[in-house]
């Protein structure tokens, strides 16, 4: 037995000795000491909770599991807004709509993709000719600003803006057609003729 084997020996106090398990480590001792009861208490309450839990939704299936509460809130709230009016997707053609538009153009940062006049630039395309790359026409440029294209980089706005922003929107890029801004970009997608 080396010292320190001999030192822990003598760390042993009387009356563990009962305590000692059959094997050691590099001399050391090990003793057997049963769990704290406050972690023996915790233990029994997790078990009862558990045995509780299957019964009250697997077995008597009394509660409701976490996907089923959240379709009963949604369908809870979609019931408390009622039928909603669908808006008629028509281009705004008065002024206070298009000013509007043009004001939601900067303040979504359109601009940035599309240039300050709609003239396109090495992001996005041209909104001022008649040429589209996910057909034009005021449904087609509302439901692109909505939903976004997200394999152009294009965001969606469904979420940053009412339908009715949206379409204000839309209706200020359908009226930016014809306006020639210079460095215009080239023309991209396919020609749209108005019905």
């Amino acid at each position: 037995m080396n010292n320190y084997q001999e030192e822990n020996k003598a760390d042993i106090k009387p009356g563990e000795h009962e305590l000692l398990l059959p094997h050691d480590f590099d001399g050391i001792k090990e003793l057997d000491n049963d769990p704290p009861r406050w972690f023996m208490y915790l233990f029994y309450i997790t078990i009862f909770f558990g045995v509780i839990y299957v019964f009250h939704y697997h077995v008597f299936k009394q509660g409701l599991f976490p996907e089923d509460e959240y379709k009963r809130e949604m369908d809870l709230a979609a019931a408390a807004k009622g039928p909603q009016a669908e808006l008629e997707i028509v281009a705004f053609t008065d002024e206070a709509n298009l000013a509007k538009g043009q004001e939601l153009y900067k303040q979504k940062v359109c601009n940035s993709c599309h240039g300050d006049l709609g003239e396109g630039n090495t992001i996005g395309p041209n909104l001022t000719d008649n040429y589209w790359i996910h057909g034009g026409g005021i449904k087609n440029i509302y439901e692109v600003i909505k939903n976004g294209v997200a394999a152009k980089g294009m965001p969606p706005f469904k979420d940053q803006a009412t339908e009715e922003q949206i379409l204000q929107l839309a209706s200020y890029v359908i009226s930016l057609k014809g306006s020639n801004p210079p460095n215009a970009k080239a023309p991209q997608g396919e020609l749209y003729i108005e019905e």
